[in-house]
């Protein structure tokens, strides 16, 4: 795979982009850069740019900013791992012929400026590098999402494609040949009031890319979102489900497999909460299992087992079962008596305990691979919502209050 040099550092680069402005009620680009550097390795690191674009409205603002970032991350400037550019005093096209109404005005204004400033931004990466990483300015970044995504790159070679998607999030975590950012740019300044995401797709169809090259879980996750009201307010929010309720909580486990492992990655990660966790197994055999071992019995009231990408049947496993176990015994400890929960249908299991009984006391989760599979698979998500101990303890009450045996 080549890699252009970078004219100035003269080595090879992806360029991880994205821009920013003030925000009157707070920023998140300190904490992105700092995520995005310490979920980097130093080797990793070597392979990469980071460019920050910077909207210039207000010389304070931006002379802090310097500032903040010279005394963090001064290491990694002189390095050559990050560089910060500026807008003019004026950096936005007249705004006549931008059409809107007063409820509308300044969403349509914001989304015009950000196109604006995007297309900036790419038209200087685009030099600079191979290929090129959007961001936004208030996102965590995935451990080692680098690797991540140098391992689709290199499987993805031989084909022909314009867009890959490492986050379904607006303009988070998209990729491109540093080649198309040109033409990109130009999209962006035609049609400066349309959003990105409807851009980017617009524009992969353009240069007959038909179908969507998405990955998940996604490698960025977003920390807080800027109100495109008038106030422009931080607003922090949960995307996955809508209340508390709803969430999964994943008691206390440990998590063991016999199956072959990529990276020497901890099946562990496969339980941890969020879209962070996953990992891949190769070649995976009949019998192969990955087991949860809970601290304590629970009464657990749904079990989600995810496995592959979220489009099409990309590495999921095709033939599986999930059972919960019973009565653990031994030094590690292993349940002693297990019963079928069920079998994965596309990859999935999605089961809530309509018989109450199934779902008492349980202390292990299984996950048995049925027939062998050739290549790799995704262990995406071991999902366990459980009842906490004060709700268990109130259902117990009521239940010797209907029997009677309450005075």
């Amino acid at each position: 795979m080549r890699k252009p040099k970078h004219p100035l550092l003269g080595r090879e680069l992806m360029t991880v982009g994205l821009s920013s402005r003030q925000h009157p009620q707070g920023n998140y680009l300190m904490g992105t850069l700092k995520s995005l550097f310490l979920a980097s390795s130093e080797d990793e690191l070597k392979d990469i740019l980071v460019l920050v674009y910077l909207t210039v409205l207000d010389s304070t603002w931006f002379n802090e900013t310097i500032s903040d970032i010279i005394k963090t991350f001064s290491p990694q400037t002189v390095a050559g791992q990050l560089l910060v550019i500026r807008s003019l005093s004026t950096p936005y096209p007249p705004m006549r012929a931008l059409k809107t109404n007063l409820s509308e005005a300044y969403s349509n204004i914001v989304q015009f400026n950000q196109n604006v400033a995007h297309a900036l931004l790419m038209n200087f990466a685009a030099n600079l590098s191979n290929y090129f990483l959007m961001i936004e300015d208030n996102v965590h970044c995935l451990p080692n999402f680098i690797t991540c995504m140098w391992r689709e790159i290199v499987t993805w070679e031989i084909d022909d494609w314009v867009l890959m998607e490492f986050s379904t999030w607006g303009f988070v975590g998209k990729l491109l040949h540093s080649s198309d950012l040109p033409r990109l740019a130009q999209f962006f300044l035609l049609y400066k009031e349309a959003p990105p995401e409807v851009l980017l797709y617009h524009f992969r169809k353009l240069l007959d890319q038909n179908h969507p090259i998405q990955f998940s879980p996604s490698l960025f996750s977003q920390v807080g979102s800027f109100n495109k009201g008038s106030s422009d307010k931080p607003e922090y929010k949960m995307v996955k489900y809508k209340d508390r309720e709803e969430a999964p909580n994943n008691p206390p486990a440990t998590v063991y497999s016999n199956l072959w492992i990529l990276n020497h990655v901890s099946p562990q990660m496969a339980y941890i909460l969020g879209e962070g966790g996953f990992f891949w197994a190769l070649e995976p055999k009949a019998g192969n299992h990955l087991t949860v071992v809970l601290a304590k019995a629970a009464t657990v009231t749904r079990v989600q087992v995810l496995t592959g990408r979220d489009q099409e049947n990309s590495e999921k496993l095709k033939d599986g079962k999930v059972e919960l176990g019973y009565d653990p015994e031994g030094e590690p400890e292993a349940c002693t008596r297990y019963i079928l929960l069920g079998s994965l249908v596309n990859g999935k299991l999605d089961h809530k305990m309509l018989n109450k009984k199934t779902g008492k006391n349980v202390s292990c989760l299984k996950l048995v691979v049925s027939t062998s599979q050739h290549g790799r698979v995704m262990i995406r998500h071991i999902n366990i919502w459980s009842k906490p101990e004060q709700q268990k303890e109130i259902e117990r009450m009521m239940e010797r209050f209907e029997g009677g045996a309450l005075n």
